[in-house]
């Protein structure tokens, strides 16, 4: 299926909503961008909006962009229905964000993963993102040889459900260091995710918890943390 329309179709279904104050991405990212107030600040792969509206909530002057023309008419809808004005919804490619100008700030949940050529992009950032300015990706991680191989191997077959897009791969440790070329890059791993993927896909949410538990012990070890299917990567 074309990446757009697998997009429209996903946005189609999941419209414009105020996000959780609490939710833990954003308040991570908040702690590294600090006071945005004011600033001017990308939301790149806005998707259903609510990450727009917990910057602009928080006083920044917000470009949200995505590929999906439904997601982008969601998001506008949505701010002239409510009266926010803070927020400009754009339908434009990450290989075109610098276009639109500099950012003091760079906000992307779960894109980075989605985009080739990725030391194109890595240069297109750059170019995006004032002096002085910062990034923050939460983002997968294709560090774990194991889970790669299940991705690759076991994922979308057998009745597994496959998530996302055809053209979608995690994160590679190599794109990281295109990153680094342009930026300083600190990575966090915010929790442990690894155990409880298996019971996400193969067991169809059976022994979550019990995973779960495993997958907390196994954090408290820095050397394995690395593993993790989730991590935070910031820029600066």
């Amino acid at each position: 299926m074309n990446t757009v329309v697998f997009w429209n179709k996903i946005y189609s279904e999941n419209t414009t909503r105020f996000p959780n104050d609490d939710d833990p991405v954003l308040g991570a990212a908040l702690k590294h961008f600090g006071d945005v107030s004011g600033a001017r600040l990308l939301d790149l792969g806005c998707g259903d909006g609510g990450s727009s509206l917990f910057f602009a909530k928080k006083g920044a002057n917000v470009v949200s962009v995505d590929i999906s023309e439904i997601a982008i008419n969601n998001l506008g809808q949505f701010c002239r229905e409510n009266g926010i004005s803070n927020i400009n919804p754009i339908k434009c490619s990450a290989f075109e964000i610098d276009r639109l100008g500099k950012f003091d700030f760079v906000f992307g949940n779960m894109i980075l993963h989605h985009l080739e050529p990725f030391t194109l992009f890595s240069d297109v950032l750059r170019a995006s993102v004032k002096d002085g300015g910062k990034a923050f990706f939460h983002e997968n991680n294709a560090f774990s040889s194991i889970l790669i191989w299940f991705r690759n191997n076991v994922i979308g077959k057998y009745g597994i459900p496959k998530y996302g897009d055809d053209d979608e791969f995690p994160l590679m440790p190599q794109e990281v260091k295109m990153l680094e070329r342009n930026f300083a890059v600190d990575i966090i791993y915010p929790e442990l995710a690894f155990f409880r993927l298996a019971s996400v896909y193969l067991l169809k949410g059976r022994l979550y918890q019990f995973m779960q538990g495993i997958d907390d012990y196994l954090f408290k070890f820095d050397s394995l943390r690395k593993n993790s299917y989730r991590q935070y990567l910031l820029l600066s």
